[in-house]
């Protein structure tokens, strides 16, 4: 066969903005690999054209052969602080290979694109693959490394319900009522030396939130902003969400500590906490009784179990192991310090699902 001036075409090509219509591009690339297709539209806009810290750097892969958008991320600026100063970080968002294309070529394509525009605009890019190796794999392939870990941490309140896969349910429901008991037992003196603390569920943040920002000491971790802004953002206008708030107050009514919350309708008898701030500790840690009467309103709501994802030094974890919760799980916080000032000295991580991308 006679090759002569042929030409050797790329399988794949990466695509900015200004070269193609980023909203149809991302919602075809997401469509099948990002939850429900009908809610693409609301994650475009959440991300592109809602988010308070401005527009993401979007980059879409194009299988050449086909003309379709079959992958798609984004830097999604957010702000933080550490050691009294502002950093712009960027979080690797909404990440996505459609599955006939997930070989490393076209990831590492989009990431390598992306990195390439972080520098002098972002002080740290970082991503948290949800337990994908592949994902990881193309992270550190692309030059990022771990700079933590995400540590599940699980409280079972009532033993029932996990004890009815072993056994028949009406021993389960007296050996998990056994349980219970115990456990309760175990918490009669800290419960008879706690503060008053009054509970509240409110379906939306108000301003006690920016005060309990502006008045808890940010510590020497890094950690995201807190105010209204953040949250009505995150968590209040995100897609698919329904996150509550429970508040709570000391005895002179005014708030000290707030935990955000969801419950998945496939697991109705999980507490999800995905976020939380207090004045109490540093770096918005919450004292044990904070994190106790989180435990007493899970249990009055007739939850089994109370479950978050945590990045946080030793301090950070004290208090939720303090109050019995378990590890269940770690994955891996990925980075890279374009500030080289931090990457001399890297910070120490204070992250939540809050920090995830969305």
């Amino acid at each position: 066969m006679n090759m002569e001036g042929a030409t050797c075409l790329p399988a794949y090509m990466v695509v900015g903005a200004g070269e193609t219509d980023l909203r149809a591009g991302a919602i075809e690339a997401w469509s099948g690999t990002l939850g429900p297709d009908d809610m693409l539209e609301q994650r475009y806009e959440a991300l592109c054209e809602r988010s308070p810290f401005g527009a993401p750097v979007m980059h879409l892969v194009r299988h050449v052969a086909t003309g379709r958008f079959v992958g798609v991320a984004a830097l999604a600026p957010r702000r933080m602080v550490v050691r009294g100063r502002e950093v712009r970080a960027a979080v690797l968002a909404h990440f996505a290979i459609h599955h006939g294309h997930r070989s490393l070529g076209p990831a590492l394509m989009l990431l390598e694109s992306l990195l390439a525009q972080a520098a002098g605009r972002f002080d740290l890019v970082y991503g948290i693959p949800r337990n994908s190796e592949s994902a990881g794999a193309a992270l550190r392939r692309a030059g990022l490394r771990p700079v933590g870990e995400m540590l599940r941490l699980v409280r079972v309140i009532r033993h029932g319900p996990y004890l009815a896969r072993k056994l028949p349910k009406p021993l389960a429901l007296v050996a998990g009522w056994l349980v219970d008991r115990g456990q309760a037992l175990l918490d009669v003196p800290a419960a008879w030396r706690a503060p008053t603390l009054r509970r509240e569920w409110i379906d939306a943040c108000d301003a006690r939130m920016d005060r309990l920002w502006m008045q808890g000491g940010h510590g020497e971790a890094l950690t995201s902003e807190r105010g209204t802004d953040m949250l009505r953002w995150r968590f209040d206008g995100a897609a698919g969400a329904a996150v509550r708030y429970l508040v709570l107050s000391d005895d002179r009514g005014e708030a000290c500590c707030w935990f955000a919350c969801e419950v998945d309708a496939r697991w109705p008898h999980i507490l999800n906490v995905l976020d939380f701030w207090s004045r109490a500790g540093a770096g918005g840690r919450p004292s044990v009784d904070e994190v106790r009467a989180l435990l007493r309103q899970a249990w009055c709501d007739g939850r089994a179990t109370v479950s978050l994802s945590l990045c946080t030094d030793s301090a950070g974890q004290a208090p939720w192991l303090a109050a019995r919760f378990a590890e269940r799980g770690r994955q891996d916080v990925y980075g890279r310090w374009f500030d080289a000032a931090l990457a001399a000295e890297p910070p120490s991580l204070r992250f939540t699902d809050l920090e995830q991308d969305g």
